[in-house]
């Protein structure tokens, strides 16, 4: 197990983009210090990873039922090669679906039955087990009920780490139910999906019990329970003014941003909402002869707005003019290196620092013609710049060649240049080792060491091979944030310079490198001295 990997790779996430693409309740004020010391458990790790992969598994699956209209269509026909994607996809979820489902389980015993959990705020943390008088009538008449009183104080050592593996175990179990929910009905409603995932696979119905687990009035109180637990002890650390760590604010944000906990929240559990759950379910598994399997692809059609596919609003720059953005290219040169944020996407706060993403700005065509490289880029590759397609970007379902439109779905947008001399020999390798990475895996391990998977951070790192980035390492690999990237164009002798500059969807002009600098800092101070800076 690699335990401590991604450690460092989130921040308090940002709402609803990776679940539900909301707004976080936790703002930077609340985030720990880097200094303080708090309990993380191992499996945390593996955690984020999961969610990652999670988030892939769904994005691939929405881009495959938007493909073949499956929330048009009653019945799809799949050529061979569709289905064995489909098998493959299936095969590699349940993977990723049982580990998800042991996190879940193990600490929702505590809120099984009659288990009770309880605040127990500067007591000490303990656990009892207790029994009361069963029924006077019926088949356990006269039979003592058990159950256990777990009392957990989050000031001592043992309560702090009962509480971070409840809150992960909660995580885990709100996106098992949210999978359900959004990943079933367009897929069963193609006839030949129902048959490929049901039965055309090596392991039938392998779904079929986790189906009943979770669509059970039992688990759905158990998260409820837990829910209200957490929220508790959440709402007593604000008002004692008691920090929260990152790592911590990562699984609160991705509880909140469940269409479960919404829902919870909003009181609609009891009634229809959690009825239609169980209806669903047996819509798919009547007679064993629905797609149980459908619920491996995560992937989101009538909650469109889960997982980060979909946001609860656009970025500010969503709607940018045309002429300015026409400037934009005009302004851009090949092999600049792009970044955003996104604060109202969830995903934005898995990534430490200020910007969450990184891409390169490959040219047009006349400007890839004026280096005498045009004709070293593949034909496909060539249409689609011809096409507007110019930024070479890792997102999740892999390596992408995007337009900026698509791209301007953003708040922050910043563009820093090499300073640096470079030789046209030079910006042609760099160019075709851009093209080169198009159509490659992204890399959940955020490792720079691989060549056959690429994060979005490493494209930079990749086309810029002589350039000296600050990696990090974690879990014997090193992996490179887009800070790190940002980092190369502040301070003495950088190697880039920032030459574009948007700020909640404003162009800044006044002393970039200063700018970035206190952006790169991501505090409220700091954030307060670029408003104050600027003149906002």
């Amino acid at each position: 197990m690699e335990e401590y990997f991604m450690r460092r790779l989130v921040v308090a996430l940002t709402a609803f983009s990776l679940i539900l693409a909301s707004c976080s309740s936790f703002q930077s004020s609340n985030r720990a210090p880097a200094s303080a010391q708090y309990f993380v458990d191992p499996k945390y790790y593996d955690f984020q990873v999961l969610v990652a992969e999670s988030l892939d598994f769904r994005a691939e699956a929405l881009k495959f039922a938007e493909a073949k209209k499956l929330n048009e269509k009653s019945d799809v026909a799949l050529t061979r090669e569709e289905g064995e994607w489909l098998r493959e996809k299936g095969r590699k979820y349940l993977e990723i679906r049982k580990k998800l489902m042991d996190l879940a389980i193990k600490e929702g015993e505590l809120f099984l039955g009659e288990n009770r959990v309880k605040l127990n705020a500067y007591k000490g943390t303990s656990s009892q087990t207790k029994t009361r008088p069963g029924p006077y009538r019926g088949p356990h008449e006269g039979q003592s009920v058990t159950y256990t009183v777990t009392e957990i104080d989050p000031t001592d050592k043992l309560g702090e780490q009962q509480f971070f593996r409840i809150q992960m175990a909660l995580s885990a179990a709100l996106l098992l139910l949210d999978n359900y929910l959004v990943a079933i009905q367009p897929y069963n409603d193609n006839s030949a999906l129902r048959y490929v995932l049901n039965y055309d696979t090596n392991e039938r119905r392998a779904l079929q019990q986790i189906a009943d687990s979770y669509s059970s009035p039992t688990r759905r109180t158990q998260v409820e329970k837990a829910i209200q637990f957490v929220d508790e002890v959440m709402a007593w650390r604000r008002s004692k003014g008691i920090e929260t760590s990152s790592e911590e604010s990562f699984l609160y944000g991705l509880s909140q941003s469940s269409i479960w906990y919404l829902a919870v929240k909003n009181g609609q559990t009891s009634s229809s909402f959690k009825d239609s759950i169980v209806n669903l379910w047996n819509r798919l598994t009547l007679r064993g002869k629905r797609g149980v399997r459908a619920v491996s692809y995560g992937v989101s059609m009538g909650f469109g707005n889960m997982v980060g596919l979909v946001e609860t609003r656009k970025g500010y720059l969503y709607n940018m003019p045309s002429s300015e953005k026409e400037a934009l290219v005009a302004e851009m040169k090949p092999l600049d290196i792009l970044m955003e944020k996104t604060p109202f996407r969830l995903t934005d706060k898995m990534i430490p620092g200020h910007y969450g993403h990184v891409a390169i700005w490959l040219g047009t065509e006349q400007q890839l013609r004026e280096l005498q490289v045009w004709d070293q880029i593949p034909k496909n590759i060539q249409n689609k710049i011809r096409s507007g397609h110019r930024i070479v970007e890792a997102l999740r379902p892999g390596v992408e060649i995007n337009t900026l439109e698509h791209f301007l779905n953003i708040d922050d947008f910043l563009v820093i240049r090499d300073k640096r001399k470079m030789s046209d020999d030079y910006r042609r390798k760099a160019i075709l080792q851009a093209v080169a990475q198009i159509g490659k895996e992204y890399d959940f391990n955020f490792d720079v060491a691989t060549h056959e998977r690429i994060v979005c951070s490493e494209i930079a790192y990749v086309v810029y091979a002589d350039v000296k980035w600050p990696l990090e390492e974690m879990v014997r690999r090193y992996t490179i944030s887009p800070d790190n990237v940002a980092q190369l164009a502040v301070g003495n002798n950088p190697v880039f310079e920032p030459v574009i500059m948007y700020y909640g969807g404003k162009r800044y002009f006044k002393d970039l490198p200063f700018s970035l600098s206190l952006l790169l800092k991501a505090t409220d101070q700091s954030y307060a001295e670029f408003e104050k800076f600027q003149n906002l």
